[in-house]
């Protein structure tokens, strides 16, 4: 029995004046928030309404789908050429099956947040300026090497917890002195938190950056339908166009500010 997106497909090629719509489906991480996560049964997050307003501007020559999906599962399908396109890998050399990346969607940054009266004193350099202190991190969150290298040396010490939440009531407690972190799930997390008893009033001081990554859309280097190029060209220029007329930044402030 033939598909029934294939036989629409077909009878609108043969009807009169009209134009075959392409239907491209892109994948990204299920469990990341504030970038790609599903709550409630929706995918939502920045990047999602990001590529969601870009997908906008590709129709009506592409009628694209954003699906979530857990991120090794995503990885696997692009290795395996199962899936077009996921979001957001970052540039690894090692993934010699991804080709080619999009144009930057976002610039990821881990970050030292810091309480209030800890930078009283004027503190820019990183180890040397917080010897002695407790930090906070997230249990199994990949630590920026300059973090691991200053814990090594017993320049700070390291307190686990288990995700955002947690570290950031013991940062507003002072329980810790700073915490390490991806400054977009922190932020988002503390604006989430503004109500809760245990974090009211707290006020996030950003102390130093720690690490940064470019994240993109990645490409399987195995799948190749005959409108690749032209897609990812289109998909492109689209992303530069919600950037260049502020689109991109009001979807980053409604999850940040």
């Amino acid at each position: 029995m033939r598909h029934p997106l294939v036989s629409c497909a077909v009878l609108a090629c043969l009807a009169p004046g009209a134009h075959a719509v392409e239907k491209v489906v892109l994948f990204g991480d299920d469990d990341y928030a504030p970038y790609a996560f599903v709550e409630n049964g929706e995918f939502r997050g920045m990047y999602v309404e990001l590529l969601g307003k870009a997908a906008e501007l590709l129709k009506p020559a592409y009628d694209v789908e954003l699906r979530p999906r857990p991120w090794k599962r995503g990885l696997a399908d692009l290795e395996s050429g199962a899936s077009l396109g996921l979001f957001p890998p970052g540039l690894k050399r090692e993934r010699t099956y991804i080709a080619p990346y999009s144009v930057v969607l976002y610039r990821e940054t881990v970050v030292l947040f810091c309480n209030p009266e800890f930078m009283s004193k004027s503190r820019r350099q990183f180890p040397d300026d917080f010897t002695g202190v407790t930090v906070g991190v997230n249990a199994g969150f990949l630590l920026s090497a300059r973090l691991i290298d200053a814990a090594k040396a017993g320049k700070i010490v390291l307190s686990e917890a288990k995700g955002n939440e947690p570290n950031l009531k013991k940062l507003a407690a002072k329980r810790i002195d700073c915490y390490a972190s991806d400054r977009g799930a922190a932020l988002y997390t503390a604006k989430k938190l503004g109500a809760d008893p245990d974090f009211k009033g707290t006020k996030l001081v950003e102390a130093v950056e720690l690490s940064g990554e470019d994240t993109f859309i990645g490409y399987s280097i195995k799948h190749n339908p005959p409108y690749k190029a032209d897609f990812i060209a289109k998909m492109n220029a689209a992303l530069e166009t919600i950037k260049r007329n502020g689109t991109a930044a009001k979807i980053e402030n409604s999850y940040l500010r």
